[in-house]
């Protein structure tokens, strides 16, 4: 369940960065920015705290930190790049239909060169 969570939060913010909404653009932007921020903080904890400990325990922590090591800079990546995301909207290019699409260029008589 809290991964089906997750995912739906995740979907909100890509669908908040790609809106016509420059508003919700800028929420999401900010929002992404701390959650990078956050992550990246994560990271410099728990590799200061391996760190510390020499990366050697007796029990099954050292090993929970190295793993919050990689998530949290996964993490870090992932928010970076929504927040680094080209979001402006682009003029959509109207719609064709196939007949369109397959149509030859009709040749001009009246334009050509005489030879």
């Amino acid at each position: 369940m809290n991964v089906l969570i997750t995912g739906a939060i995740l979907g909100l913010l890509v669908w908040a960065l790609v809106s016509g909404n420059g508003a919700i653009r800028i929420i999401a932007r900010i929002i992404t920015g701390s959650l990078t921020l956050l992550s990246l903080a994560g990271v410099i904890f728990l590799f200061g705290v391996g760190q510390k400990a020499h990366w050697t325990s007796d029990g099954p922590g050292m090993l929970v930190i190295m793993i919050g090591v990689v998530a949290c800079g996964f993490f870090t990546l992932l928010f970076g790049h929504l927040t680094m995301l080209a979001s402006s909207p682009q003029a959509s290019q109207p719609s064709r239909n196939f007949s369109e699409l397959v149509q030859f260029p009709a040749h001009k008589e009246k334009d050509r060169p005489s030879e």
